[in-house]
């Protein structure tokens, strides 16, 4: 084979060609004393990379879905969870995992039962979408009840801004809290609009009171004033309040946003009742849930003129919606969750039987 010739008519063997030449060769045999240390150097190197770069490649596999969304079937690119309120422990509950029962109890001296025949309607209006959707339904009148699934966990999209919304009319019927001050929302809350800050009333500072706020969180469920509250209020002790009244997977301090059906019944029956409120605080947010835009879901599979205040949540994976309904009957409250995104047909069709068979004389 011909020699490959060099400048100068020096000739490169391929020894001398895999290491750039014979100035290069001679270099690297004097230096032989370092070539050890510079060997393991390298490898320590290229060990650092790929530790990095695993840890890149595994964030989003580890970073849960955004803990907030908008409820308009519009889908924005999901901005980084925020980190749990500083201070409070986070709740163990993880998407998958079976709580501990928790069903909702009707008022004082009226006794939980739960209906086959219901159920079976539910079931029934379900069909296929039943491996899908979990729901959990209480008359508080009677206590005629049932439950599909009602303890499957689920990530909560907007149905916690329920949760929001109860702390704070708590804490305003104890007096802790005045829903006339005025907040500010700083550059985070800022961002987390997805188009419903220009339904909202601010004031000539650019704050907003807290009832405007609260009021845009539930009936445009506007995500900024959710942020702001929350950390207003801090998530450890919204959570504290839902053990207080029973909830056992629900949380509003951690990443994963944990729910149930059961959960979600158990919530608006305390908003209902106005358990641990003023009657002003209780009728307030009735208000505000009666005037919720969103009414795709629960409202839909009823009849015209039948009053019913609903919260909704939805994004990818999920499509929920929780609701008092103040039928003939007596008033029940329906929750219904779904891991698909933006279906809303089962919804309707589980809202239709339900007040089917509520509404049935037997």
């Amino acid at each position: 084979m011909r020699p490959v010739a060099q400048a100068g008519g020096e000739q490169m063997s391929s020894r001398q060609r895999h290491f750039g030449g014979p100035r290069v060769e001679a270099s690297l045999r004097q230096g032989g004393a370092w070539l050890p240390l510079f060997v393991l150097a390298l490898a320590a190197f290229l060990g650092t990379l790929l530790i990095l770069a695993e840890a890149i490649i595994d964030a989003p596999r580890r970073q849960p879905a955004r803990p907030l969304d908008l409820d308009s079937g519009q889908v924005s690119v999901p901005a980084q969870p925020r980190q749990p309120v500083a201070g409070r422990s986070e709740t163990s509950a993880a998407p998958g995992a079976a709580p501990a029962e928790a069903l909702l109890e009707p008022p004082a001296g009226v006794t939980r039962w739960e209906d086959p025949l219901l159920r079976r309607a539910i079931e029934d209006a379900l069909g296929p979408d039943i491996v899908h959707t979990s729901v959990t339904v209480l008359r508080l009148a009677d206590g005629r009840a049932a439950s599909v699934d009602g303890s499957r966990v689920y990530y909560a999209a907007s149905t916690f801004k329920l949760a929001v919304l109860y702390e704070a009319e708590k804490r305003r019927s104890t007096g802790e809290l005045d829903l006339e001050s005025v907040i500010q929302f700083n550059d985070g809350d800022l961002g987390e609009d997805l188009g419903t800050l220009g339904y909202l009333t601010f004031e000539a500072d650019g704050g907003i009171r807290i009832r405007a706020a609260l009021e845009g969180m539930v009936t445009y469920s506007d995500n900024s004033s959710a942020v702001a509250l929350l950390h207003l209020l801090g998530g450890g002790a919204i959570d504290d309040t839902l053990r207080g009244l029973g909830l056992t997977a629900m949380s509003v301090n951690t990443r994963d946003l944990p729910t149930t059906a059961d959960d979600l019944a158990l919530l608006m029956g305390a908003i209902v009742e106005g358990r641990g409120l003023s009657q002003e605080a209780r009728d307030e947010m009735h208000s505000f849930l009666l005037r919720q835009r969103t009414r795709d879901g629960i409202p839909a599979g009823l009849p015209a003129g039948v009053a019913a205040g609903n919260k909704t949540g939805t994004w990818e994976g999920a499509t929920h919606d929780v609701a008092f309904v103040d039928a003939p009957g007596g008033t029940y409250v329906l929750a219904i969750l779904s891991d698909r995104g933006w279906e809303w047909d089962p919804l309707k069709r589980v809202s239709e039987a339900v007040y089917r068979e509520m509404s049935a004389r037997r």
